[in-house]
């Protein structure tokens, strides 16, 4: 296994891993990090869909196109340490980059999307408790909807960062017989101690039910593969 990206911001997959230019690969929660996506758009020339409508995410990505046109450029916002040092020598296509300014949720909808009480922070999230009080309503939509929009029928990798919402996105992705090759979830409802109905080890199991073998586990950071023979 390999890491993709930094220290708080990258995944491990397997270092033979089957990915290129024709993959698809959908990323839920970009954050102030996407060093995970633009090392696999670099050395597979993968095509990436970012989703995320935190305002924060959307300045940082715009950074992005600024830093990868000019490298002396410097990010604003909370930057891991070693972030440039993980991206300075990489090519990342923007043509092949695509950003979903949007909620990921089990229908298209719209929700309240919670603040963290420190709005230093960038995450925030669609599960109320998770957070503060305070929200802005964003829009949402499933898996399938994305799917449909770009005429995908199938996912080669997801990678779910998105602050508990991953049981939703993942039950109704389950419901829609979507079966991505790779997942790489954070559980956050978990991680977070907000999951008193137990529903992660739950979806921990059906995944494995269906065809999911776990590769890695890095502290509920867990990387599946899926193997349907």
């Amino acid at each position: 296994m390999y890491k993709f990206g930094t220290n708080y911001g990258g995944w491990y997959l397997p270092k033979n891993i089957n990915l290129n230019e024709n993959s698809i690969i959908y990323s839920g929660g970009v954050g102030e990090d996407i060093s995970f996506d633009i090392l696999l758009q670099s050395k597979f020339n993968s095509n990436i869909f970012l989703i995320d409508p935190t305002y924060k995410s959307i300045k940082h990505f715009d950074e992005c196109k600024k830093f990868f046109n000019d490298k002396s450029f410097k990010f604003t916002g909370n930057i891991q340490k070693d972030y440039y040092s993980h991206i300075m020598n990489e090519n990342f296509n923007f043509e092949k980059v695509f950003y979903i300014n949007k909620g990921l949720w089990n229908k298209k909808d719209k929700l309240k999307f919670y603040k963290q009480h420190n709005e230093n922070y960038v995450s925030q999230s669609l599960i109320e408790g998770m957070f503060s009080n305070n929200f802005e309503i964003i829009d949402v939509v499933s898996i399938k909807d994305i799917m449909n929009q770009y005429g995908h029928s199938h996912i080669d990798l997801l990678k779910l960062d998105i602050e508990g919402a991953e049981i939703v996105v993942l039950e109704q992705m389950i419901k829609d017989n979507i079966f991505p090759k790779y997942l790489c979830i954070e559980f956050d409802l978990l991680l977070k101690r907000k999951d008193k109905n137990n529903l992660t080890k739950e979806l921990i199991n059906l995944l494995i039910n269906i065809g999911y073998k776990i590769l890695c586990d890095d502290k509920l950071n867990i990387t599946f593969e899926f193997n349907n023979l």
